[in-house]
């Protein structure tokens, strides 16, 4: 033991030495080829295509510069990143690191134009963002809870984008986010952080390589303390979650003006972090609760209790928002606003009915036949329409409650087996991938969401359609006229009309779920583009209810008396005045006839039968 401690303090010297020459100037830890001095640029020097002009600092990878581009105009900032002289494998990876952040697109995120290597060293050439740091911000005093929360949903948007590229930031701070003058935010360092993590593990392999190798040198964990998760503190796994945790602290700062936990050094903050996070409406009472409560699951110590997408902390800022901007009303305005949406919903309901109503209606008059005076089509009181409609829509409405109950059984369930540790890791990693994919390909935006339900919409249509030809066909032909082979499904299609309506019904249900998604996006976008999209989703779903509604009268109400007329099954599904409107399915076409009540052929049965019954292919194929 003696030993290894005496060991330990002859390269306790080279290994202080070696983190804060990676800190202060971006080179690996152990080499001495490139001496600091060679990393200051002279005005006027040239990286690549860029001109130096000044030094804008220095960063935790190193000094800062700030340059032009002749070419476009433009004014950048390089970030000088290591020795280009390392080992090849180190480099590839950490000008990789760099390179992924370039995929991030979105407007609170400092673009990454570049990666260059000139001479010794390489360089990110990134977006220069005039203002000045969120810190710098914070220093003059804490930020208005609206700004706060404005704030935090464009840092969502920020991280959102990120990960969607698989990329986590592992250093979010309000030092690595800049405050334009037009009150905009974007994040710095993407990329930046992954590749001085790779430039720590470096270090930490260049330094055990000097010693025995019965010794261990503590692992070099990149990040800012005050801001940083517990699982990065002591060397976890790191995902998402982390970025999680730091854009909690954040905003814990941002609220209060200060950070939620004191100490800069790692053992103290792991030291604060296991007294508990102290709540922001404690800290500083103007922050209100539901704020407070957001900031206190982002920070969850344990990773699983906080929230699992930055998207969901997106979504609970804009609900502390919206209640934030709720203006109080008294009890009267509230009884006489409840009045008022309830009788426009009733109204509209009632309207909805009607015109269901009158649709399955008419499609059975035509069927039939039932036109003219044997039809009470126009003339049809319109309660009846509203009743037709109601029991049209009741049979639909319960199988989308029973399709709505399993779904919510399901997830019911799955929350249960995920509260086993595999189980829970495979579905939290399943739902990641996911946002991820869905991410990359913009389906957190209105409008290509809108757009891709439209298409998976126009695609279920034209399969349902497909699937269910045979029986559109024949609910949708002209009983007098119509060839008979085209009625046959309608004569033992009980289980198919049950199919059908199912069917139809689950695809409505959850195309109109997408439907409210997109609407709740363009609400929180306050979008006022993509209508056109959002306006074809609408009549894909309408076009779903129209199918599903329309044969109802055809399906379930083609019960009629059945009679006997020169010895034919006929059935009487007409009448007005002394005449009847008679249907004989097995004569050939015309099938409908005109006959007296008392006319001598006619023998009335007394049974209420199916009218498809009378279909008989053997009967009717001479």
């Amino acid at each position: 033991m003696r030993e290894e401690i005496l060991s330990l303090l002859a390269h306790s010297a080279t290994w202080d030495d070696c983190v804060a020459s990676q800190r202060l100037t971006g080179v690996s830890p152990g080499s001495d080829r490139v001496p600091r001095e060679a990393l200051t640029l002279e005005l006027g020097t040239k990286v690549g295509p860029y001109v130096i002009v000044d030094q804008i600092g220095r960063g935790g990878m190193g000094r800062v510069f700030l340059g032009t581009d002749p070419r476009l105009q433009r004014r950048v900032a390089l970030k000088c990143l290591l020795d280009s002289r390392e080992g090849a494998d180190v480099r590839s990876r950490i000008i990789h690191e760099a390179r992924a952040a370039a995929r991030i697109s979105n407007p609170h995120v400092a673009v990454v134009h570049d990666v260059i290597e000139d001479e010794s060293r390489a360089f990110i050439v990134m977006e220069y963002v005039e203002g000045e740091t969120l810190a710098v911000r914070i220093k003059r005093g804490r930020l208005s809870v609206s700004q706060a929360i404005v704030f935090g949903r464009q840092l969502v948007s920020a991280l959102a984008a990120a990960h969607g590229e698989g990329i986590v930031h592992c250093d979010l701070k309000p030092g690595n986010i800049q405050v334009t003058s037009a009150g905009l935010v974007k994040v710095l360092d993407f990329g930046i952080a992954s590749a001085t993590r790779l430039l720590s593990n470096a270090a930490s392999a260049a330094a055990t390589t000097r010693v025995s190798s019965a010794q261990t040198i503590p692992h070099v964990q990149r990040g800012t303390p005050p801001y940083m998760s517990p699982e990065q503190i002591l060397g976890g796994r790191i995902d998402e979650r982390s970025d999680i945790y730091s854009l909690g602290a954040v905003m814990f700062e941002m609220c209060t003006g200060q950070r939620p936990y004191r100490g800069n050094d790692v053992s103290q903050i792991a030291g604060e972090q296991a007294k508990g996070l102290p709540l922001a409406d404690a800290v500083d009472p103007d922050v209100p609760h539901a704020l407070a409560t957001v900031i206190a699951r982002a920070m969850a110590l344990d990773a699983n209790e906080r929230f699992q997408s930055v998207l969901d902390v997106g979504s609970a800022l804009e609900d502390v928002e919206r209640s934030l901007n709720t203006v109080p009303v008294d009890r009267r305005t509230q009884i006489l606003r409840w009045v008022g949406r309830l009788v426009i919903s009733a109204a509209a309901l009632i309207l909805v009915l009607g015109v269901i109503g009158f649709i399955t209606t008419v499609q059975f008059d035509f069927v039939f036949g039932r036109d003219g005076r044997f039809a009470r089509f126009g003339g049809e009181p319109w309660p009846s329409y509203i009743s037709w409609g109601l029991l049209a829509v009741v049979p639909v409405a319960v199988v989308m409650m029973l399709t709505a109950a399993i779904v919510m059984a399901v997830r019911f369930v799955l929350g249960l087996l995920e509260l086993i540790g595999p189980v829970g890791r495979f579905a939290r990693s399943v739902r990641t991938r996911g946002r991820r994919i869905a991410l990359a390909v913009g389906l957190d935006k209105s409008s290509t969401l809108a757009q891709a339900l439209t298409g998976l919409g126009i695609a279920t249509l034209a399969m349902l359609f497909w699937h269910h030809a045979d029986l559109i066909r024949a609910w949708s032909s002209f009983f007098n006229s119509s060839p008979i082979e085209r009625l046959l499904p309608m004569t033992d299609s009980a289980p198919a009309r049950n199919v059908y309506h199912i069917q139809w019904s689950v695809a409505t249900l959850a195309f109109a779920f997408g439907l409210y998604k997109v609407r709740q996006l363009r609400a929180r976008e306050r979008a006022r583009e993509g209508r056109l999209a959002v306006v074809m989703l609408a009549t894909v779903v309408a076009t779903m209810v129209v199918m599903n509604e329309v044969p109802y009268r055809t399906f379930q109400r083609r019960d009629f008396e059945r009679v006997d007329l020169d010895g034919s099954r006929c059935y009487i599904t007409g009448e007005s005045g002394d005449e009847f409107l008679v249907l004989c399915p097995a004569a050939q076409p015309p099938r409908n006839r005109t006959i007296q009540r008392d006319a001598p052929q006619l023998r009335r049965l007394g049974i209420i039968e199916n009218v498809f019954k009378g279909l008989n292919p053997v009967d009717t194929a001479h």
